[in-house]
């Protein structure tokens, strides 16, 4: 099966999962993954955000930076996939995003969300409560910031006067901002209002739920006078290993969603790309059918190897 119309992203190894690789990833294996992505038929690589957690967890913004180079040099585009604005004033994180769409040649998507754990907030004496509030004011102040100068904002949660933010990016009038949401009515509309795309969880939808979502998503671009056919959207935070032998692929993967996610291993549910060359293939397909333009992918261990095993043999047949 081809023509599936959708494109596929490499997620850098930005936590250290339980079970999984032992030691955070160096330098040298984040530029061997950028390259091995490219030469693979990748389109994206991506990183998901935590201050502190339950696992290590490296700073997302400082690896994109580690890899901007190389995407600048294979046109690969990069993505936070997300960051939780609340958690950074718009101010600092707009200098950080301008600073990597120089760095990437213009090849970063800014990826936001409202924060979904309380710990993060908490670490910083910041108010869990607030965080919807302090996305939406966040995103409007962060799309003033890349794309103008000498910006005043006096909104609900942020307030400066005459911030420039330079140098600026070189998208303009800024990079793309997609927003996050799991599939709620309230989040789609939220997206549909703010966004320029919108970024998906695997991990916590299924194909099924995904496409009822996208349906309440296209459903309010509509309301708001926005194309749903040119709009966005990307699936992150999906945990993959592949193998030749799904059993084999099972065994290992298991244990080691089941320590990263602290539930249970569902093989049915499409939440997890775990199995054999053709299993991989039809899951891919059943997203790809459910609406899903881009993929992105996060292996459990072996990133490299399982980014170019994925590549040579998955995804040939389906871009």
């Amino acid at each position: 099966m081809t023509g599936l119309n959708v494109t596929f992203g490499a997620h850098l190894p930005c936590r250290v999962l339980p079970g999984g690789d032992p030691e955070p990833a160096s330098h040298a294996l984040l530029t061997e993954l950028a390259d091995t992505a490219a030469a693979s038929g990748y389109s994206s690589l991506w990183i998901t955000d935590h201050i502190v957690f339950f696992d290590p967890w490296m700073d997302c913004l400082l690896l994109l930076a580690a890899v901007a180079g190389k995407a600048k040099e294979h046109n690969l585009k990069i993505a936070t996939g997300v960051v939780g604005l609340p958690l950074r004033h718009p101010v600092a994180i707009a200098q950080s995003f301008a600073t990597l769409d120089n760095l990437s040649g213009g090849n970063l998507i800014v990826g936001v969300g409202e924060g979904s754990t309380q710990m993060d907030f908490d670490a910083l004496g910041l108010p869990f409560e607030e965080r919807r509030r302090a996305l939406e004011d966040g995103v409007a102040a962060l799309r003033e910031l890349l794309s103008g100068s000498n910006v005043t904002h006096q909104g609900p949660y942020y307030s400066f006067e005459n911030v420039t933010v330079a140098p600026g990016p070189v998208q303009k009038p800024c990079p793309p901002i997609w927003l996050s949401s799991w599939g709620s009515a309230v989040g789609m509309r939220r997206v549909a209002r703010l966004g320029d795309g919108w970024v998906a969880s695997a991990w916590h939808s299924t194909p099924e739920e995904f496409q009822a979502a996208k349906q309440t998503l296209d459903k309010a671009l509509t309301e708001q006078g926005r194309d749903p056919a040119g709009f966005p959207n990307a699936v992150d935070t999906m945990f993959m290993y592949v193998d030749e032998d799904g059993a084999r692929a099972r065994r290992i993967a298991g244990p080691i969603i089941e320590q990263t996610t602290r539930g249970p291993f569902d093989t049915a549910s499409g939440h997890f790309l775990v199995g054999d060359y053709g299993e991989c293939r039809d899951l891919l397909t059943r997203w790809a059918e459910a609406g899903a333009k881009e993929i992105c992918v996060w292996p459990l261990m072996d990133p490299v190897g399982q980014i170019r095993r994925l590549g040579e043999h998955v995804l040939p047949s389906l871009i």
